[in-house]
């Protein structure tokens, strides 16, 4: 029996000449499809067939570079379209489709439809796309002929349903789609769960024990589609930005050295859409990143609106009042939680301000950064440019937010392009933000703190801060060989993401464990406590207090294992300490046998390694995770490495205030028992999934 097909690439041409001729009910539900998601005639037009991958597009880890085989989207989606009728509820008829911010989730899924729509799809099949909101279980209930019906379901991670809740979300949107023939649901890969291979070589979504869902990555744009792609756009809009006269094969090369410096941003076919903007705006601007980007986009819309008003009326808002006013109806959709904003609510957010008022009487064009549907509502034309406006306005403090914004990747990834995020903790919600997966897609090191409630009405309290590090490979071990036997062979580690102290856990911070579970306070030696490291703490107590900050933080702290350890105390140095070979400068980061006054000092007081983190030389032995094991480097293995299940001794690295240059390597190892507690050992807390 031959295999069904649902969507070509070789049928885009004959698509939009079907999609001109659609007349009666398939004319209407086109009119429909273009309200809420936009031209169907344009995205036919420029639209290039993405490749998909089992695994998520290469991370960007240091020292490495992941890559997962590529199949063309169509065929693929193909297969599983073409799938049985099978009654099976174990969720393999149910697919997920994953990708970052603008890399064309909705498109696919809308291409899908619009080949249905033109009659491309076998007798008998047919296809709803919705996009997800509060209430999609309701609209997904009232579809009439669900066995026959393929299901598209378009932005989990704009559901306000899933906000703080997406493995109940998910259980939901699964059991509700059980007598759909298939259902694909979109989601940015950030949001969604955790995804782990099982040895049967399955994908497990974690907290979906039971069900066994496909998840397909969407693959950035490769060279060939991303030069393509800009030639379509620029060979279309020839008439534009004076194309006629310095002639489209020189505003290609132009777009093409454009591109190399917009460096992985190039891969997004959101951006690359609008090329003829960018190319504009790039004879004004040298430095391009994913902020710049937006911010041109959104100024070249905002200056078009008030040259077509020109004219029209003395007294133009100025270009800062235009955009305060696309932020008022961002910060009106965010407290709603809503992805549109009625007519007369977005006309009441204009009337704040006297000079914007009288917009209410000229309506959104195609080119608008607001576009409006046929019931007269708004919405803007990317998730990402809501985003982009709260960032705007928290970088620029215009129009103070009366609530804390939900963190989402491309808001924090906009807000650390912007100057870095700290100055905006308090006004973001972090508690559905995967701080891991973000190291991950953009292999980044930043600061991360969290707060944790007290008892008896005192204010919340500050937790260690850490920072974050993207997953990568190093070279583990006696790199110079100039060591003990434990440390050798030298040999590649690959590791995940994780978060890691900036500073050893104080006695600050230790005593306020202690305090709140009523356990006696380690000695301090009379040395003294707030910022010194905490010492006199065995491994169980190191343990107990990461379970006890786990539970005030809802986060998973644990201790590092040794290879984090070792991987955070290089920064990508093979040199014997972060900062090279000779030990004369070991002064300069470490509190030792030579400088310390044969005690401990308080933390921070000595340079940082290359990723900020303190005090990773000297000053205190810490603790790690790992048993340990004299033949680790031979017997484990070289990704994310734990060490054995059983041991006499934990691991311990760094070296103390009596120690000497050796010891205070970056790879030297020593071990204890746990139940031990000395005066030179504490510990520092890593932060992990």
């Amino acid at each position: 029996m031959e295999p069904l097909s649902f969507v070509s690439s070789a049928l885009a041409g004959q698509l939009l000449k079907r999609l001109g001729r659609l007349t009666g009910d398939r004319a209407q539900e086109l009119n429909l499809l273009r309200d809420e998601f936009g031209d169907p005639e344009e995205l036919v037009r420029f639209y290039i067939e993405p490749h998909v991958q089992e695994r998520g597009p290469a991370v960007r880890r240091r020292g490495c570079c992941q890559l997962s085989p590529q199949q063309p989207a169509f065929s693929l989606l193909n297969r599983f379209l073409d799938g049985g009728q099978s009654r099976s509820r174990d969720g393999s008829r149910q697919l997920f489709l994953l990708a970052e911010a603008g890399a064309g989730k909705t498109s696919l899924l809308l291409m899908i439809k619009l080949m249905q729509l033109a009659g491309f799809w076998p007798a008998g099949c047919r296809c709803e796309l919705f996009r997800l909101h509060r209430d999609s279980l309701a609209q997904l209930a009232a579809v009439d002929g669900k066995s026959d019906t393929v299901l598209l379901l378009d932005g989990l991670n704009e559901d306000c349903a899933a906000t703080n809740r997406v493995g109940s979300r998910l259980q939901e949107l699964l059991e509700a789609g059980w007598d759909f023939r298939r259902v694909i649901i979109t989601c940015r890969t950030y949001f969604f769960p955790e995804v782990m291979s099982v040895p049967a070589g399955q994908l497990i979504i974690q907290g979906l024990a039971g069900y066994n869902c496909p998840v397909l990555h969407l693959a950035p744009l490769d060279e060939r589609q991303m030069q393509e792609l800009v030639r379509r756009r620029l060979a279309w809009g020839s008439g534009y930005l004076g194309l006629q006269s310095f002639g489209v094969a020189k505003q290609r090369t132009r777009a093409f050295h454009l591109m190399d410096q917009l460096d992985d941003l190039r891969q997004r076919p959101l951006l690359l859409q609008h090329i003829e903007i960018l190319l504009e705006a790039a004879d004004e601007r040298r430095t391009w990143n994913l902020y710049t980007v937006y911010e041109a986009l959104l100024r070249h819309w905002l200056e078009r609106k008030l040259r077509s008003l020109q004219g029209q009326r003395n007294g133009l808002p100025e270009l800062a009042e235009m955009f305060n006013a696309c932020v008022r109806v961002a910060r009106w959709m965010e407290e709603q939680c809503r992805q549109e904003i009625a007519e007369e609510d977005l006309w009441e957010l204009l009337c704040e301000d006297a000079n914007t008022c009288w917009l209410d009487r000229f309506e959104a064009d195609p080119c608008s950064l607001l576009r409006k549907n046929s019931e007269r509502a708004f919405r803007f034309r990317h998730a990402s440019f809501r985003e982009f406006l709260l960032a705007y306005a928290l970088v620029n403090d215009r129009q103070p937010l009366p609530f804390r914004v939900q963190a989402t990747d491309q808001l924090v990834r906009f807000l650390e392009l912007a100057g870095g995020i700290d100055p905006h903790f308090s006004r973001l919600d972090f508690s559905n933000f995967n701080l891991l997966r973000y190291a991950d897609c953009y292999g980044t090191l930043f600061l991360w703190q969290d707060q944790f409630s007290r008892k008896s009405g005192r204010p919340p309290k500050s937790g260690p801060e850490l920072i974050v590090l993207p997953g990568g490979r190093f070279r583990m071990g006696d790199i110079q060989e100039q060591g003990p036997e434990n440390a050798q062979p030298v040999h590649e580690v690959e590791l995940d993401s994780f978060g890691i102290g900036r500073f050893p856990v104080t006695f600050a911070e230790y005593d306020e464990f202690c305090m709140t579970t009523g356990r006696a306070r380690p000695k301090d030696e009379g040395w003294g406590r707030d910022r010194r490291p905490v010492v006199n703490v065995s491994w169980q107590d190191a343990a107990d207090y990461c379970d006890w900050l786990s539970r005030q933080t809802g986060r998973h702290y644990r201790l590092p294992t040794e290879a984090e350890w070792e991987y955070a105390c290089r920064a990508g140095s093979s040199a014997a300490y972060c900062f090279g070979d000779d030990d004369e400068q070991l002064g300069r980061y470490a509190w030792h046998v030579r400088n310390s006054d044969r005690r401990t000092q308080p933390v921070g007081g000595k340079e940082p390694n290359a990723w900020g983190l303190h005090d990773m030389h000297g000053n205190i032995w810490e603790w790690c995770a790992d048993w340990y094991a004299k033949d680790f480097y031979t017997a484990y293995p070289a990704r994310n490495p734990v060490g054995p299940e059983h041991g006499v001794g934990r691991v311990l690295r760094g070296g103390s205030w009596d120690s000497s240059a050796k010891f205070a390597s970056s790879y030297f190892r020593f071990c204890l028992s746990p139940g031990l507690r000395i005066v030179r050992a504490g510990f520092r807390v890593a932060l992990g999934r």
